[in-house]
């Protein structure tokens, strides 16, 4: 890929040509801002350089206490890595680029503090093979197609909105077809949340971190298509963003988020993304939106479902574990309250969302009530959800869900007993234009289901959602869906 340093550098004959002197002045300033830049953050890390340790590589005064569980959260959600060949970019003192070598056939380790590499060097001298390199991240030279995983710990964060689109790019580049790329991110805040005493930022100057929403990421990462030498296509499946466990149980801090995605083939049609494109989509226009979305959600007062489900499940056990999946498909308001369920009935509560910027304000709301029941986790689809608890060896005791069997495909539906614990509840709340019982019964049977209740609740969502609309004055504008509304309660047949 040309970068736009190259680019620039190609186009300067043509400037001189035609307006040399717009050319000298703006090529002159192009090149101060990114050298102003990248001394504010060699500057910013430099003040670290004579501690080479554990807390100055996660700028927590009580790193110590967090280091081990945070390094086991991020190494368990990573792919086997035996025979496979990896670069950890951002190494620092080498926190995890032991633990790769110990497993990967070959790992390229690179920071730009010369320390921190020497640091490394020495902890893992007893390994072979691990090559080390002193340079900063956006510079980094590789050869295309050359690693199986790009890991990151920390990174983006520290880069400008055209460096991360770079980097970006470039781990497309780096990677082999069917290559992973793990990130991981303080997202809208510090990894010590807005606790100063435990941050090691200098109050005193400037900090040139990017605390991002986390949506930003998810859609970069969803969004670049990237042609190749050989005019390929490609594109990242993005597996799955979710928190980081040690930080929500030692910190109450759900915005420290990781990402898992593969490159694979582009879709039929797709179109290559360019450069300038997408940094103005992540400099603009997905913030712009999701302000735009916690404007509406972040002061959700309550959840409008929570008046239909209630007496459905009262019943239920404490102590329990709670799958919800809330595709919102229909509308943003429609989803479920997991803080209610967890505070009821004393439930570990796991939360599905597939829209990006719906899932940041989740992340939001976890933050404020810093219930350490709940968790949320992004998926692109229910199916990709349900392989990532799969993969866990995970049950769950309880299935709840809006538009569950309208917005899944019937081998999604037939996947899902099998991340539930036997005996498993399964509730619904379904948009329908047709109140059939008989043949939602049929449809059920067919995809392995009993229908045990079905209940006509379309009276009782139509005024739910209209008390919720006045409720929530800032929402007076937005559309109640007036369909046909059931709830189902269903138990898996097998």
């Amino acid at each position: 890929m040309t970068t736009e340093k190259q680019q620039c550098k190609h186009l300067i004959p043509l400037f001189k040509c035609l307006i040399p002197s717009f050319n000298s002045s703006f090529i002159f300033r192009e090149r101060e801002m990114v050298n102003v830049r990248r001394a504010n953050f060699k500057s910013f890390w430099d003040k670290y350089s004579d501690k080479p340790d554990t807390n100055s590589m996660m700028l927590n005064h009580s790193a110590e206490e967090l280091e081990a569980s945070d390094r086991a959260d991020i190494l368990a959600s990573l792919p086997q890595l035996h025979n496979k060949d990896v670069v950890d970019i951002g190494a620092g003192i080498g926190r995890f680029t032991t633990v790769l070598a110990e497993t990967a056939r070959w790992v390229l380790s690179t920071d730009f503090i010369d320390s921190f590499i020497k640091k490394n060097q020495q902890r893992n001298a007893h390994l072979g093979n691990i090559n080390y390199r002193v340079g900063d991240a956006v510079g980094l030279q590789m050869d295309s197609n050359s690693v199986d995983l790009v890991f990151t710990n920390w990174l983006m964060m520290y880069l400008s909105d055209e460096e991360t689109v770079e980097f970006i790019f470039n781990c497309m580049r780096w990677l082999r077809e069917s290559g992973i790329v793990h990130l991981r991110e303080s997202c809208s805040e510090p990894s010590t949340g807005r606790s100063k005493a435990k941050s090691m930022h200098d109050t005193a100057n400037a900090n040139p971190t990017h605390y991002r929403f986390s949506s930003l990421y998810i859609n970069l990462l969803r969004a670049i298509r990237y042609r190749d030498v050989d005019n390929k296509l490609w594109r990242f499946n993005v597996q799955w963003s979710c928190s980081v466990p040690t930080y929500i149980k030692r910190s109450n801090n759900w915005r420290q988020v990781h990402w898992l995605a593969e490159k694979v083939a582009a879709e039929d049609g797709a179109k290559e993304t360019s450069f300038n494109e997408l940094v103005e989509l992540l400099k603009s226009t997905w913030q712009q939106g999701q302000e735009a979305w916690d404007a509406k959600l972040d002061d959700e007062k309550y959840v409008w479902s929570e008046k239909i489900f209630s007496s459905a499940i009262s019943s239920l056990p404490s102590n329990s574990t709670f799958f919800l999946y809330t595709p919102r498909t229909i509308s943003p308001f429609c989803h479920i309250n997991a803080h209610s369920l967890a505070e009821t009935f004393n439930a570990n509560v796991w939360n599905t969302e597939i829209v990006p910027e719906y899932y940041r304000t989740s992340l939001t709301k976890s933050n404020n009530l810093k219930d350490q029941r709940v968790r949320f986790g992004w998926n692109e689809t229910l199916a990709s959800s349900v392989k990532y608890w799969q993969q866990k060896e995970a049950l769950f005791d309880v299935f709840i869900a809006t538009e569950f069997l309208s917005t899944s495909d019937d081998n999604t539906i037939r996947q899902v007993p099998k991340i539930t614990s036997s005996g498993a509840k399964f509730f619904t709340l379904e948009p329908v234009d047709e109140v059939n019982e008989g043949a939602m019964k049929e449809r059920l049977q067919k995809l392995g289901f009993t229908l045990e209740s079905f209940t006509d609740v379309t009276d009782q969502a139509v005024a739910a959602q209209e008390q919720y609309f006045k409720d929530h004055e800032h929402l007076s504008n937005e559309k109640v869906i007036r369909k046909n509304w059931v709830l189902l309660e269903m138990s898996a047949t097998n």
